[in-house]
């Protein structure tokens, strides 16, 4: 069975033997009129053709030289306003914009170039090492009383003996003595060391958060100087503290340390800038991109 043709009639071979040609139904007979079908050389593309003799269309080149848009004038930088002020537009597409502040405002500490920090004064540097040297001196008053609890024993010429020197470690033992292996020299121990570790804490973190640049540090310097007092419990040493948080606190209030905390709260706790409101609003594309 062969395939159809393209009138949907299977070819068949003639009656005289000969192939239909393409195109050509069985049966049918070539007219007089009717031109005969292309040959094979002929419907092969550049096999037969003649070559063009029309040349092809062109699109003629223009006479006029084509629209050109111009170019947007340079936009110059505008000059320098104050702080708040807005700047003018320079050019078409400018966008207004605040311009920075030039220079410190007033009452606040300057910013370090280095590390954008504010520059910390003196002061701040002074109450610091004050409040953790008072701290490092109730722990070693602690310490020296906690040796003497724990060492009742003394070397003589013949030997060791053995001294009790509890109820002389500290101001607070001496007012309270109790006898040996008792629970009230547990008690005080342990009371020595509350004191001991609220003293050096409180001015501890009074100096730490002062060198953070905290405002609140100026009323706890002086909560840590009402805490310090208790080291009068302890022995001389550890009351050399009060004098270490008293200096640190005070320098918490010079005039100095005031900016230095302003700056801190103000960058830490920035204010909302608004723009100035825009007049001319321009609708559409803008000039330079038509």
């Amino acid at each position: 069975m062969s395939w159809p043709a393209p009138t949907g009639d299977p070819i068949r071979p003639q009656r005289d033997g000969a192939q239909p040609t393409p195109g050509q139904a069985p049966g049918d007979q070539p007219s007089a009129t009717t031109p005969p079908p292309p040959t094979w050389a002929q419907v092969q593309p550049g096999a037969g053709y003649p070559p063009p003799t029309v040349p092809l269309p062109t699109q003629p080149l223009p006479t006029q030289p084509l629209p050109t848009t111009p170019m947007p004038a340079p936009l110059t930088p505008p000059a320098e306003q104050p702080t708040g002020a807005v700047a003018t537009a320079a050019g078409p597409g400018h966008i207004d914009t605040l311009s920075a502040p030039a220079v410190t405002p007033p009452g606040l500490a300057k910013l370090s170039e280095k590390t954008g920090q504010p520059v910390r004064p003196w002061t701040i540097w002074a109450s610091a090492v004050l409040m953790f040297g008072g701290a490092i001196t109730v722990t070693v008053g602690l310490l020296l009383a906690m040796w003497v609890m724990a060492s009742p024993w003394v070397e003589v010429a013949d030997g060791w003996t053995k001294d009790d020197k509890f109820n002389e470690a500290t101001w607070l033992t001496a007012q309270f003595p109790s006898e040996p292996a008792g629970g009230w020299r547990v008690f005080f121990a342990i009371v020595c060391c509350v004191i001991a570790v609220a003293v050096a804490g409180t001015a501890a973190v009074i100096g730490y958060y002062a060198f953070a640049g905290y405002g609140w540090t100026r009323i706890g310097g002086l909560v840590a100087l009402g805490v310090s007092l208790l080291s009068l419990l302890l022995t001389p040493i550890a009351a050399v503290t009060i004098g270490f948080v008293a200096l640190g606190a005070a320098a918490l209030w010079l005039p100095a340390t005031r900016p230095f905390f302003a700056r801190w709260q103000a960058v830490r706790h920035p204010q909302t800038a608004y723009s100035q409101p825009i007049q001319n609003v321009f609708y559409g594309p803008l000039p330079r991109y038509r």
